[in-house]
């Protein structure tokens, strides 16, 4: 019997408010999280980062302006049920 992947849930919104912070005004918390997702979750006091927090080969980490800018939705989509996808990148803000 095939068992179907359960997408990791979201992220307490507590996390997402510091996380967006981070994203939006600390340049150093920005490189560390786009070279390790993980370790900048641990940073703010998350232990078990998802795998969806990963940017894809090729994909950039949005600009400070654009994480601002979407915050509301992004605050909305790292609290529900996560995708495959990186919701920071760019590519998804669009």
């Amino acid at each position: 019997m095939a068992q179907d992947k359960i997408p990791p849930a979201g992220l307490h919104p507590q996390l997402v408010k510091k996380l967006l912070d981070n994203l939006e005004s600390n340049d150093a918390f920005r490189q560390q999280f786009q070279q390790s997702p993980e370790q900048a979750l641990r940073s703010l006091g998350y232990t078990d980062a998802s795998t969806c927090m990963q940017l894809k080969p090729g994909e950039t980490l949005a600009s400070a302006e654009q994480i601002k800018a979407q915050r509301s939705k992004l605050e909305a989509a790292a609290t529900a049920i996560q995708s495959a996808d990186c919701i920071f990148a760019s590519q998804q803000i669009g």
